[in-house]
């Protein structure tokens, strides 16, 4: 059954869809007649909108796009900067080991392919840029999770359900705690058909000099060809290529 939609999200879009070139400023009645909101709920959405910087007023009344904005325009020009270094390095990967290669963030919840890269050899799961992918169930996101502190990772087991996605999938908290404590401690993930029933991947964390991690990155193809003796080629040749991209970033 597909998750029902925000409307509160969609209408608070909705208002910032608004803005361009011609009309930098709306007031309650301008955004109430344009959006067909009434005009209670156009002035609450304005307010609320105000309260997190997503908006400010220059004066009473009056609205415009806020800083947080800029700061979210910024982050996003500073992911596909990133996207566009890692290119390189994904292609390489995806030549020299013939399967697929990808680089993911994090927001706390789920993984973000920011940049990915496919061999000639053809496999049904293909890593599409943008796509966003549960954690608990893929290599590169429990990397992610098991960089997390004790407080974050209970934050994280709180809210989010480990529902089955393959018969592999970790669901039991116990069992997937313990996963990550060993991912943390030799600082590499597998992922052997826990999201997708036939696909396994390698991951290593691409981190600066003083430790912290930048992206997860991964080689991920068929499990019938991911035997001991590929993941740990694939795992050396992923913690050389980080070692490489650490030097340009």
């Amino acid at each position: 059954m597909p998750t029902p939609s925000n409307g509160s999200i969609i209408k608070a879009f909705a208002i910032l869809d608004l803005f361009d070139d011609r009309r930098q400023e709306v007031t309650a009645g301008q955004v109430a007649e344009l959006t067909g909101l009434n005009g209670v709920t156009a002035h609450r959405f304005l307010k609320t909108l105000l309260q997190i910087s997503v908006l400010r007023s220059p004066r009473k009344g009056v609205f415009s796009l806020g800083s947080k904005l800029v700061d979210y325009g910024e982050r996003a020009k500073s992911f596909s900067r990133l996207a566009a270094q890692l290119q390189p390095f994904l292609n390489e990967l995806a030549a020299a080991t013939q399967e697929g290669a990808m680089a993911t963030t994090f927001d706390g919840s789920l993984i973000t392919c920011i940049a990915a890269a496919h061999s000639e050899h053809t496999f049904s799961f293909n890593a599409r840029v943008g796509a966003r992918m549960e954690a608990y169930a893929t290599a590169n996101g429990k990397l992610w999770l098991s960089t997390l502190d004790e407080t974050a990772l209970n934050s994280y087991f709180r809210t989010t359900t480990l529902d089955a996605i393959s018969d592999n999938t970790l669901v039991d908290p116990a069992s997937l705690r313990a996963d990550l404590e060993l991912i943390r401690s030799r600082k590499f993930s597998l992922n052997r058909g826990e999201r997708e029933t036939g696909l396994s991947a390698v991951a290593v964390p691409v981190s600066t000099a003083e430790g912290t991690m930048l992206v997860g990155m991964s080689v991920f193809g068929p499990s019938a060809r991911f035997t001991e003796e590929k993941e740990n080629q694939y795992l050396q040749l992923l913690r050389d290529t980080a070692t490489r991209i650490r030097e340009v970033l």
